[in-house]
């Protein structure tokens, strides 16, 4: 069988390049399961506080940190923390 040469092929890695494929996958699950978990805790925590969800639910937050990692995370920053986030202060109870 002839063997393909690839233009982003790194032929030092040899049969490591395999093994550090396998490890950047598992890395990169690892991240978006992280990330779906901490924008959970966030939500709850922005709920106790009286501050609403904004733009979705805690659930396709979590869902869409999941499938788009870091984008999800920034869109929920800018939708939650930034200075275009619509923070809504209640009045003070007497």
């Amino acid at each position: 069988m002839e063997s393909m040469n690839l233009p982003f092929a790194f032929p030092a890695l040899g049969p490591l390049a395999g093994l550090f494929a396998v490890l950047f996958a598992l890395g990169m699950i690892l991240l978006h399961i992280t990330l779906a978990y901490c924008l959970v805790g966030d939500t709850d925590r922005l709920r106790a506080q009286g501050r609403p969800v904004m733009v979705l639910t805690p659930f396709a937050w979590s869902l869409a940190a999941l499938l788009l990692g870091l984008v999800a995370v920034a869109f929920y920053w800018v939708c939650h923390y930034s200075r275009f986030a619509r923070t809504e202060k209640k009045p003070d109870a007497p």
